[in-house]
Parts: structure tokens; sequence; C-alpha cells
């Protein structure tokens, strides 16, 4: 059975490898579904400790750890803290340490007064502004959004705000957080290969597979609110609120009119607004696998992939998914990996039932 392969490195201390020292690790990144803040992303290594060997490693706060998969980096952090675990004698003692990637770094370095000067390249602004450079880059431009403002605030929020506004999502690439605005998202398809029930040369086998489905203000919305920055509040209602109910998310957004958030609430309104619409968590294992490429493809280079599964009395289905996040958990014998996959519809961009993206019916959404 083969395993994945995983290496541990300080970058700030000559690029020191303890890998040897690791006993498990975990890391997370991203977001749990399409209406989810980034709120950061944050690993655990416990390591032998017996010998002296954070020291020998230099850990310590703020240096910065590559973990990589068959060499190539899949998280990027800066140690948080550590917590040593002493035995009297020394024998079998552990650290863990802590590490924070780039948005919780975001969300701890505050702008007083900073002015933005781009519209639609204001990830790269932020990322040359940041106490570490370079860590966010954006693949294409994004809609309009606010520039020409000073703004006053922690970075994390400033980005959160132009997803918010633009409908795109980030996804990491060999541990740089790249931003894929909505009309660029359809190039991280992948279709030489997908997540399916039964692994193969071109499947990613999964173990597990969570189906969740209309959860009130999470992945159902039929009303939204959206206050562009300095503008008045703008409301759209989707007409099946009189049916079911108002389920209502408030969104703060970087819109450069009141139309374009009047045109963002109704994007929200409508693209949520299925009852039977379903996301996912799979579970899948390294060792499981008949081939370990695809899977270490997706580790380091995050690709969204079409998920085939059959419900229980039901018929096989398949359905276009976007990555919105992974946790990934490490020990000798095994990796487990969580993907967190939202249907792509979610993101699509031509609306059947809305006045601004085109009307053909009275349909959800088309391709």
């Amino acid at each position: 059975m083969a395993q994945l392969s995983w290496t541990f490195k300080n970058q700030d201390a000559a690029s020191y490898d303890f890998t040897s020292s690791v006993r498990y690790f975990t890391y997370t990144q991203g977001r749990r579904s399409v209406l989810d803040n980034y709120a950061g992303g944050r690993a655990t290594i416990t390591m032998a400790n017996d010998n002296g060997q954070v020291a020998a490693a230099s850990l310590a706060y703020r240096q910065r750890v590559f973990i990589r998969c068959s060499g190539s980096i899949t998280f990027r952090g800066w140690v948080l803290g550590i917590d040593y675990n002493d035995t009297p004698t020394g024998a079998a003692s552990t650290a863990t340490i802590s590490l924070g990637d780039a948005w919780v770094l975001a969300g701890q370095q505050i702008a007083e007064s900073q002015f933005l000067g781009y519209n639609d390249y204001q990830i790269n602004e932020i990322a040359l502004l940041q106490f570490y450079t370079g860590q966010f880059t954006q693949a294409a431009q994004t809609s309009s959004i606010r520039g020409a403002l000073t703004y006053a605030g922690d970075w994390a929020t400033r980005l959160n705000e132009i997803v918010a506004s633009d409908r795109g999502a980030f996804q990491p690439v060999l541990g740089i957080h790249t931003y894929f605005p909505l009309l660029y998202l359809q190039y991280q398809n992948a279709t030489a290969y997908s997540f399916g029930r039964t692994p193969s040369a071109s499947v990613i086998g999964y173990q597990s597979l969570d189906r969740v489905e209309a959860i009130g203000n999470e992945t159902y919305v039929n009303s939204a609110q959206v206050t562009p920055e300095d503008l008045a509040t703008q409301t759209h209602t989707n007409s099946q609120a009189s049916t079911f109910g108002e389920s209502t998310i408030t969104v703060a957004t970087l819109n450069t009119t009141t139309a374009d958030g009047l045109n963002t609430a109704r994007w929200i309104a409508n693209s949520m607004a299925s009852t039977t619409q379903q996301s996912f968590t799979i579970g899948v294992l390294d060792v499981a696998q008949t081939s370990l490429t695809n899977l270490e493809s997706i580790l380091q280079t995050v690709v969204n992939l079409e998920l085939a599964y059959t419900v229980p009395g039901g018929s096989p289905t398949t359905e276009r998914t976007l990555t919105e996040g992974v946790t990934v958990r490490g020990f000798n014998d095994r990796t487990e990996i969580e993907f967190y996959l939202s249907p792509f519809t979610y993101y699509n961009y031509f609306i059947l039932d809305d006045a601004i993206n085109g009307v053909l019916n009275s349909s959800r959404l088309g391709w």
C-alpha cells in the first residue's frame, strides 16, 4: 500500500529538515462552504523532544515552516506557539508546534488609513502591503472593487470583503493563497480525474461521504441584504420566501454602486435558493488508493473535480464541485484527508431566473 510522503522544514533556519522527529500532524485550510468567511489555516505538528529536537530545529515564534507532500509545498505557516509536554526524565517528551498561515497573520496586521488604489487587482496590492509580502495573489482581475479609498482595519477582513463582492474563491497553489474570480473559476476544472466510490488511476476514491442539504443561511438562502462600503443597503428576496419563509444573510461588500450591490444580492438569493442542493464532505485515505499521483496533485495545486456518488436506494449521480477547503491528518501508517466541496451551481454565473443575468424561464440555474 502506497503512502503519501511528507516532509517538514524550518525555512528560516537554513531550511532545517525536522521530518525524522515528527510523530503526527494535521492542517486545515480554506473554508467549509461558499458563504463562509476565510478564517485562516492552522496546523499542528507533534514531534519528539526527548533530546532537544525543537531547539535543534530553531523552532520559535514566527519561524516559517513549510509542509511538503512529495516534495511540493502544501502548507506555508508561521509558528504561533509551542506546547511542551516534558516528562520528569526527559524520555518520551514531545512538543506540539502550532502554525498559522498567511490568512491568520493577515487578521493580526492592522492597516491605519491605508490608501488602496486598485479596483480590480486589490488582492495583489494588499499582498505587497503586508509584513510578509507575496503570500496572496489573484489569477485574474476581479469585478470592480472600491478603490481610491483609505482602509483602516485588519487585512483579512478586507480580503473577505473582496470575496463577498466578487463571489469567487481562494484556493492554495503550492501554499500561496490564490484568488480565482467568479468568471475565472471554470479554468480550475480538471477533467482527467475525479472523485468516486471506487479508486482507480483516474479516480480518487473516497471512504466516507457526508451530504448536507438545505441548512438555512448556510447552504440555503432566498434573501440577501448587501451593504456596499459607504452606500445604502440593497435587498433582494427570492419568490421562494413566500413559500418557505425567509432565509436571509447580510453581507458587507466593496461594490462600487448601489446597482452593483443589488446585483450581488440577486446573485446570492437566486443562486443558493434550492432546497435540494447539497454540499459535501468526503473522507479520503491515501493507503486505499490505487495511485497517489492525482491525490498529490490536488493537495499541491487545488483543482475542482467531478464527484460521483449514489444515494442509498437511488441511482448513480455525478456533480461538478468546487473544492472549498481541506483537512489533512498525517500518521506514521496513513494520511487521512477531508475535502469540503460545494456544488458548482453556487458559482454559475448565468442565472435563468434573474433580470440581470438573463431570463429564459423560472428554472433555477443553467451552465
